[in-house]
Formats: structure tokens, C-alpha cells, sequence
């Protein structure tokens, strides 16, 4: 499996759907797991429940998990397996994990410790995990996705150097990244169920679908992958979404669209985006994944109004 298809595993892991959110453990834990990698202690792939990831584990959670959130590691520690990146083993080397028979269940931490010999993760991820760069990209990819709004509390748990964070979301190469990119568009338009959310145009053929996934607040400036700051958007209001001619707006009714007053009637090309002005946006299922407070706030601002 390539890095992008891990990337894109690790986008849409599976999630618990209650609370309105999206839960923070299995993030967590896959930064706990590639601090004990950094550290060294971890050389062969064949992690133990240890006091010292669970330490981390909770370290992470006072960070990013809110207030009706746990810390109890054996949760994502059993159903990360679930995601393909992860499996812990039995003393004889059989997955301990088995799909349709225990998966639904959690056992205790005592349990997993009784039964496991270890657990380990895709070993090509693994492998990617023990190089440095790759190491750090793929922990980038879990902020940005996850954690944005934690970023720089985050960083100061690595205890990373601000200029070193710094030159890192600089990077030019960072920020046009493929593989980030397509991650991200991959999760939004499945998010929006590949429909258009100004037009409602829906048309999916395999892989191929006929809107763009969009940043509201672009990526350059937010470092900011999670679904709340994208839409789902055919090209032509894409197009119209990047030169701030639309906006999605809070009303008494709802999220509408807002147009702006350059677009003239009488032009026959921008009949169809005035037509759009008050009328809802076509949100995901998800309420979780809707549009965020801020996000939607940016692009009132830069609304073109004269």
C-alpha cells in the first residue's frame, strides 16, 4: 500500500458517531504511537499496552478531548484494528481482533494485556513512520485533519521549536502536497455525499464525480483539513466560490447563500449564481461536519461588495 492510501485511510478513520463530534481517540493514539517510535522504543513494529503510551495517550486526550471525553486507551486501542492500520496479536500471532465476532465490543486494558502478545501497524506504514521526514509528515496530516484548532498547543507538547513549526507550514511543498490534497477531497465529497452544496447536481460514476472539494478558509493560511472548513462545490460555483462572488451566511433560516451585489441579472452568466442569493446551502447529513462558526465567518469578510 502507498503512503497516499494510508493517508487517505487515516482522513476518514472510523468514527464514533454519537456527541455531535468527532471523537478525538484514535488520532490520539496514532500520536502516541509515533512519539514512541521518535523515542526509539519502539524498533521491531510490536507495541505493548505500556504505562508510558498510556501516559502519552492521556497527554494528548487534556489536549484535544473535550469535556465528556475519556482517556481510557483500550477503546481505540481495540478498534483502531477496525481501520487496517493496526492489529494486536494473540500469544500464538493470531489476530486477536476478528472482524464480526468481537470487533463491536471493548475489552478491558487487563484483558488486552492477559491476551496480547503485541499489537503492530501496517508494517509499511511503520516502515514510513521510522524515517524522519516521513515520520514528521504524517503528524502534520493528523493535526491538520483532526486537531487544527489544538495545532499550536500540540506542537508545544512536542516540545517542537516555534521557527521549526514555522518553516514547516511554510513549506510551499507542504501546502500543494497531492497526496494531503487528495485526502482531503476524498473525505469532503463523501462527507457531502459527492453533491453539489450551492446547486444540489449530484453525479458519481465509480471514482469520477462531478464536484471539487473546497477549503473555505484556504489551506495556506488555516493549516486546516478537517471536513468543517470544506464544501463540496460543481466547478463553476467553485470557480465563483474562489473569486468571493458567493458565501455561505448564517440567516434566521438557516445557512443560505449570499451573492454578491456586482453580479448583474441582465447578464445572461451570472443569472444562475443570483438565483442562488437566500437560498440554503445543502449540508452534509452529519451535523458534526457542517460548516464551521469561523470558517463561514472568513468568507462573509471577503465577500465582494463593491
Amino acid at each position: 500500500m502507498a503512503l497516499s492510501d494510508h493517508i487517505e485511510t487515516l482522513y476518514d478513520l472510523r468514527r464514533d458517531r454519537s456527541g455531535g463530534y468527532e471523537k478525538p481517540y484514535k488520532p490520539a493514539l496514532l500520536l502516541a504511537l509515533i512519539d514512541r517510535i521518535e523515542l526509539g522504543e519502539v524498533l521491531d513494529n510490536r507495541f505493548l499496552l505500556s504505562l508510558q503510551l498510556v501516559e502519552r495517550y492521556r497527554d494528548y486526550l487534556r489536549v484535544v478531548g473535550g469535556p465528556d471525553d475519556h482517556d481510557r486507551i483500550h477503546y481505540p486501542f481495540w478498534h483502531l484494528c477496525g481501520d487496517k492500520l493496526w492489529m494486536c496479536y494473540d500469544r500464538n500471532g493470531q489476530p486477536l481482533y476478528v472482524s464480526g465476532q468481537n470487533a463491536s465490543s471493548s475489552p478491558s486494558v487487563k484483558w488486552i494485556r492477559e491476551h496480547m502478545s503485541h499489537a503492530s501497524l501496517d508494517p509499511e506504514l511503520f516502515q514510513c513512520l521510522l524515517q524522519a521526514p516521513e515520520r514528521e509528515y504524517v503528524r502534520r496530516v493528523l493535526i491538520d485533519r483532526y486537531f487544527p484548532a489544538q495545532r499550536e498547543l500540540l506542537w508545544a507538547l512536542l516540545a517542537v521549536p516555534a521557527d521549526q513549526v514555522q518553516a514547516a507550514e511554510d513549506s510551499a511543498h507542504y501546502n500543494s502536497d497531492p497526496i494531503r490534497t487528495a485526502a482531503f477531497a476524498k473525505t469532503v465529497k463523501a462527507v457531502y455525499d459527492y453533491r453539489c452544496a450551492a446547486s444540489g447536481l449530484r453525479f458519481r460514476l465509480r471514482d469520477l464525480t462531478i464536484v471539487d472539494a473546497c477549503h473555505l478558509i484556504p489551506f495556506a493560511e488555516s493549516h486546516n483539513d478537517h471536513p468543517t472548513n470544506g464544501m463540496a462545490l460543481s466547478k463553476n460555483h467553485h470557480w465563483a466560490f474562489d473569486r468571493h462572488l458567493i458565501s455561505p451566511e448564517h440567516s434566521q433560516a438557516g445557512l443560505v447563500w449570499k451573492v454578491s451585489p456586482l453580479l448583474d441579472d441582465r447578464i445572461e452568466g451570472h443569472r444562475e449564481l443570483i438565483e442562488l442569493n437566500g437560498r440554503s446551502v445543502l449540508l452534509p447529513k452529519e451535523k458534526k461536519f457542517y460548516p464551521s462558526d469561523d470558517a463561514i465567518a472568513w468568507r462573509v469578510e471577503r465577500l465582494l461588495l463593491g
